[in-house]
């Protein structure tokens, strides 16, 4: 499942008395946590505004569009970047990853589009502020939220699931672009953005491969795994990610519901990659195999892979082929 050979820490460590796997556990996960994505969100407009031939060395075509996309209060508008291997075209195209950048100047490197992939992203931020009380609200905004008066107790959804949503409509972004073949694409996050992907995969059966790096809690870890961050933490330093409610387990891990391995479970049988850092603690590496270990009975042969390599908590060039040489398989 892993080469080279897990460190010894890994191969001593054991599963947890963890939930069952069931069915239909991805409501739960959107009650409990992440928050119910509400309908609606369609592309209205893409314009290409610029296009550098030879970038990368030579390993790639470097394209921005401009999409803007419909909401019920509103447009969300986003300024997205494309990398394209040398040699795609419309009678050419290449399978696409679709992924959330921290900054705006991210970009692959030359190795990745060797691999054979384009790389469609967004800086995250576009879509919804990170931000527990956002100067300029995000795509959040541009939905209703409920009101006192109906019964209907649905908590409001938070920013993990706003940057899930933004990843489906890259998805939608990719299939005008020519170049792109996006019908086997690869949703791909690393840390918060991790969390995003994995729950993109859950919810879009679009995507064929959920790559999620270093996410840790609410990621790939597991709640019931001590080490590394806890709900405790991370409710207290971004409330703004989950559903208000999600605190009340702070401390009480144990009686959580669901925990990760579910989450992993609920996107096969499409597949999933988790990638780790062995000196990444705050996200608990050990606790992010051992859910890949757990997941790993929903999943036919070749359906779920792993890697932990030696550094911190980053987002390499090495994960990115790790990860897209299992996409390939």
């Amino acid at each position: 499942m892993t080469n080279p050979p897990l460190p010894e820490a890994w191969q001593h460590a054991e599963v947890p008395q963890l939930p069952a796997i069931g069915p239909d556990v991805v409501d739960e996960f959107a009650r409990t946590i992440y928050g119910r994505t509400p309908e609606g969100g369609r592309l209205t407009e893409l314009v290409l505004r610029s296009r550098e031939n030879g970038v990368l060395d030579g390993a790639a075509d470097r394209l921005r569009h401009h999409a803007v996309i419909a909401c019920p209060l509103g447009n969300l508008e986003l300024d997205t970047i494309t990398h394209l291997p040398a040699g795609a075209s419309a009678e050419h195209p290449v399978p696409v990853v679709v992924a959330l950048n921290f900054k705006s100047d991210e970009v692959p490197s030359a190795k990745v589009m060797q691999a054979g992939y384009a790389v469609l992203a967004v800086d995250y931020q576009q879509i919804e502020p990170d931000n527990p009380a956002p100067p300029t609200p995000g795509v959040r905004a541009l939905f209703p939220t409920k009101t006192t008066e109906t019964t209907d107790t649905t908590e409001p959804w938070g920013a993990v699931a706003a940057w899930a949503w933004g990843l489906s409509r890259l998805l939608d972004i990719a299939d005008g672009i020519e170049g792109v073949d996006p019908t086997e694409p690869v949703v791909l996050g690393h840390s918060r953005l991790g969390k995003a992907a994995l729950w993109a995969g859950a919810q879009d059966q679009r995507f064929a491969v959920t790559v999620t790096n270093g996410s840790g809690c609410c990621g790939a870890s597991l709640f019931r795994h001590p080490g590394g961050e806890d709900i405790a933490a991370i409710t207290t330093k971004f409330p703004h990610w989950f559903v208000p409610s999600f605190s009340t387990y702070a401390g009480n891990e144990s009686n959580l519901p669901v925990d990760q391995h579910q989450l992993l479970a609920s996107i096969a049988p499409r597949r999933v990659y988790v990638a780790s850092a062995e000196d990444d603690a705050w996200a608990d590496p050990v606790g992010e195999y051992l859910a890949v270990v757990a997941a790993r009975p929903a999943f036919g042969p070749n359906g779920i892979g792993y890697h932990v390599r030696p550094g911190t908590h980053d987002l390499l060039e090495e994960d990115w082929l790790q990860a897209l040489d299992f996409a390939k398989r």
